[in-house]
């Protein structure tokens, strides 16, 4: 039996839209298949919003995979302060990432949504590899 709440208290939600409408940002859709996510796309980045009780949203994004537990003032200003900027340099990329030569478009934004999925994209191929390999070795 799950402890999370099925549905987001109005009490609530407002007071999220409200804290994210005073930074700047806007509250994005119910991520479809769920109740209680919502998504915020704010300065090219894609925010997931978990409500997960007593005011408390899971803030999901770059450099947060598993959620981090924050209250609505909190994510708000986590989400603003992150807005990629077209006018900084950005976190610079290794040479390379898992023994892969990091992409020269990913390497001078490491930090973006694009750099991201290339991550999870070569962490994937080298995960099957490496399941390849040893069930060749196995037979």
């Amino acid at each position: 039996m799950s402890i999370l709440p099925r549905h987001i208290p109005a009490v609530h939600l407002t007071a999220l839209q409200e804290e994210l409408a005073a930074a700047g940002i806007t509250l994005g859709p119910v991520k479809p298949g769920t109740r209680v996510t919502r998504i915020v796309d704010h300065g090219g980045i894609r925010w997931e919003l978990k409500f997960v009780g007593h005011g408390y949203w899971c803030v999901t994004g770059p450099g947060i995979e598993h959620g981090v537990g924050m209250d609505a003032p909190e994510a708000a200003e986590h989400i603003a302060a992150a807005a990629l900027d077209a006018d900084e340099p950005g976190i610079p990329a290794p040479s390379t990432w898992r023994g892969v030569p990091v992409p020269q478009e990913y390497a001078t934004r490491w930090d973006s949504p694009e750099a991201v999925a290339w991550r999870e994209g070569a962490g994937a191929a080298l995960a099957l590899a490496s399941l390849r390999a040893v069930t060749q070795t196995d037979s």
